[in-house]
């Protein structure tokens, strides 16, 4: 007796192959194995996909731009030697908290304040973590923050990406 049976994913099983999937299934693995390839190829990294889809990431923000679960935009990353400017002190020196301040990134982002997608004020801030955020990706930062560095000026919360 054959059976066939269709699982959540839509991959329909044939029991009397022993487990097997049927051809169309194979060639929807096959389609899925060349868009990744192409997503590869086209130098998206699945780095920044993996680690905005794995959960929260830990970040820094200026207290005065701490927004807690609005939605906000990752514009753009900055340099590096400008990460480790903002990240110390005027004279130069390390705070305590952040000695090594090249180990951030830093990133423009854009909260979005009322109104309609598009229409939306904004307030514009710098973002930074020691991990990748996607660019062009909407965030939220969660609703409890710590003060990270009192001389900077910086607390320290997650953000989850969300759209």
């Amino acid at each position: 007796m054959e059976e066939n049976k269709t699982h959540d994913d839509g991959i329909e099983m044939d029991d009397s192959a022993g487990g097997e999937t049927t051809e169309e299934s194979r060639r929807s693995f096959m389609k899925k194995g060349a868009l990744a390839s192409g997503a590869t190829a086209l130098g998206l990294s699945s780095v920044d996909s993996a680690a905005a889809q794995e959960g929260p990431t830990q970040v820094l923000v200026y207290t005065y731009n701490y927004y807690p679960n609005v939605a906000f935009d990752v514009i753009q990353q900055l340099q590096a030697s400008t990460t480790v400017n903002v990240l110390r002190r005027p004279s130069g020196r390390t705070v305590p908290e952040i000695s090594q301040p090249d180990d951030y990134n830093g990133y423009v982002i854009n909260y979005r304040l009322g109104g309609q997608e598009g229409q939306s004020a904004g307030i514009t801030t710098l973002l930074f973590t020691r991990d990748a955020l996607q660019t062009n990706a909407r965030h939220r930062l969660s609703g409890s923050a710590q003060v990270f560095s009192s001389e900077l000026n910086l607390l320290s919360t997650t953000a989850r990406q969300t759209g």
